[in-house]
């Protein structure tokens, strides 16, 4: 039986394998931000090659277009190694019959069995309003996962409550209004994420979100913020 995980490239780029499926998602980035770690660059070569455990990706999708989640040089190159891949993004640079570019508020796809409920979600910060973000609901054989993009932590609408697993930022743990859109939303297991690797956590995001978890009783929660460090999904 195949590993059902979620791995960590950096930032809030992910690989998920659950039921067989794999989906990597704002997994390609490597421009420099004041605050984020971007994708090692070996990293991203094992990526875009399709080596180990980034072999036969099924879906590659993106949030939004900024530096800490997208790179349009390294998707280039992945789509060029891996033309069986179908990417789903609000992201216009590239055209294709396996390539879906949304445009609506909200968008329903099936692609290589893995259904998709895309949705268009405000990002975080006044300034970034104007963004096309997406959040996304992947249904794998009766298994639910979400992914919010820089969405801020309110206004999530209910399609995506109730979800098998969750993957929120890290400030839905840690402050008021995330922790309020936690309970609106429900989700049977979450992982915090878009933590800088450890080395750049010059703001103490890592130990906020960890105490965050541990003082509000979220048992049903982890945290990624390392490098290929990959938490294993059991259901």
């Amino acid at each position: 039986m195949a590993e059902n995980f979620v791995r960590l490239t950096a930032n809030a780029g992910v690989l998920l394998c659950i039921n067989g499926k794999k989906i990597l998602v704002d997994a390609l980035h490597n421009r420099y931000t004041e605050v984020f770690s971007s994708v090692p660059d070996d990293l991203l070569f094992q990526i875009a090659h399709g080596e180990g455990e980034f072999r036969e990706i099924d879906l590659l999708v993106f949030t939004h277009d900024h530096p800490d989640h997208y790179s349009r040089e390294w998707t280039q190159e992945f789509l060029r190694n891996h033309p069986d891949t179908h990417m789903v993004s609000p992201i216009s640079d590239f055209s294709g019959s396996n390539v879906t570019i949304l445009e609506k508020p909200e968008e329903t796809l099936e692609i290589k069995e893995i259904g998709l409920a895309c949705v268009r979600l405000i990002h975080e910060g006044e300034q970034f309003r104007d963004v096309a973000n997406y959040g996304y609901k992947f249904h794998m054989d009766g298994f639910t996962v979400t992914v919010l993009g820089d969405s801020g932590p309110e206004n999530i609408p209910q399609v995506f409550a109730d979800a098998d697993l969750a993957l929120y930022n890290f400030p839905f743990f840690t402050i008021l209004r995330g922790k309020k859109m936690i309970g609106e939303l429900r989700p049977k297991r979450m992982i915090a994420y878009h933590l800088p690797y450890e080395e750049k956590d010059a703001n103490g995001y890592i130990r906020a979100t960890l105490r965050s978890i541990e003082r509000n009783g979220y048992e049903n929660a982890s945290a990624l913020w390392k490098r290929d460090q990959k938490e294993t999904i059991v259901f």
